[in-house]
């Protein structure tokens, strides 16, 4: 039987009409469960340090972070993002960081990152030993100055895929130029890119091939090749 947590219960509940009204507070109450289940399914620490080194023994933190700074330096990092008082707006925004942004255990039953520590570890990454840099970063971000997705999502990891956001590629009209573009758009997306293909090359629907008529399929097919390697190369989720 598939176990079903309080937390969706509530977010089910928001769109259900009371008196002629959606149940907005449930939103509220759902984050709160939601974080409620986090801190219990969440690894404890003694320390910043403790932390940072069982995440560098076990191979989630890349490990030039414990020699590029003092164990002050990273303890007063998260001091500081910790201080930010980082909250979540919604239910859904609480769900996507822990979802696909928190470090977790390789089982993916334990949470091993809150949102002040992901912000440290990616200023100190994106740093490279630089301390008042780190700071600057920091500052940004708990100030509102979102990383690209991919950054946020791969700073500071010891296996990451690449932190840049988006490329772009095209299609030429002929089978193995399909083939390679198929290969590269799912490669990019390995790493973590987004992908923007330009089909406008290809044959519409219905058009001739070495003068048979109506025999092109158009680019539907290809997107849909592409859409099955996205779906496959995806990160590990």
């Amino acid at each position: 039987m598939t176990k079903t947590y309080r937390y969706i219960e509530l977010n089910n509940e928001i769109t259900a009409m009371k008196d002629g009204f959606y149940q907005l507070e449930k939103d509220a109450e759902a984050v709160a469960e939601f974080l409620r289940f986090v801190a219990d399914n969440s690894m404890r620490f003694g320390s910043v340090i403790s932390r940072i080194q069982y995440m560098v023994d076990n191979g989630y933190y890349y490990p030039e972070v414990l020699t590029q700074y003092t164990p002050e330096q990273i303890t007063e990092i998260h001091r500081q993002a910790e201080a930010a008082g980082l909250s979540f707006a919604s239910y859904m925004a609480a769900s996507k960081y822990y979802t696909d942004y928190a470090v977790k255990t390789r089982d993916k039953k334990t949470f091993l990152e809150s949102p002040a520590e992901r912000y440290a570890i990616a200023a100190l990454y994106l740093a490279q030993g630089d301390y008042e840099m780190a700071r600057e970063l920091l500052w940004g971000y708990v100030h509102g100055v979102q990383p690209a997705t991919p950054t946020f999502l791969n700073a500071g990891k010891a296996r990451r895929g690449e932190m840049v956001s988006c490329f772009l590629t095209e299609v030429d009209d002929s089978l193995n130029a399909i083939n390679h573009a198929v290969g590269v758009a799912t490669q990019l997306s390995k790493i973590g890119g987004g992908v923007a293909i330009n089909v406008s090359k290809l044959r519409g629907r219905g058009e001739s091939i070495k003068e048979e008529e109506g025999v092109a399929k158009g680019i539907m097919p290809v997107l849909k090749l592409m859409e099955d390697g996205f779906s496959y190369a995806d990160q590990m989720g």
